[in-house]
C-alpha cells in the first residue's frame, strides 16, 4: 500500500511542478508581450510628438 501512496505522491508532485513551469512560462509570455506593446506605444507617441 505504501508503494501506491508513494507513486501517487510522485505523480501529483510531478504534475504540480509541470503546472508551475507552465504558469511561469505563461507569465513570461505575458510580460514580454506587455513590454513589446509598451515599446510600440512609446514609439508611436514619440512619432506623434515630434
Amino acid at each position: 500500500m505504501t508503494y501506491h501512496l508513494d507513486t501517487a505522491r510522485a505523480i501529483i508532485n510531478e504534475r504540480m511542478r509541470e503546472a508551475e513551469q507552465q504558469r511561469l512560462a505563461h507569465a513570461m509570455y505575458l510580460k514580454n508581450r506587455a513590454e513589446a506593446k509598451t515599446r510600440r506605444a512609446r514609439l508611436l507617441l514619440a512619432r506623434l510628438g515630434g
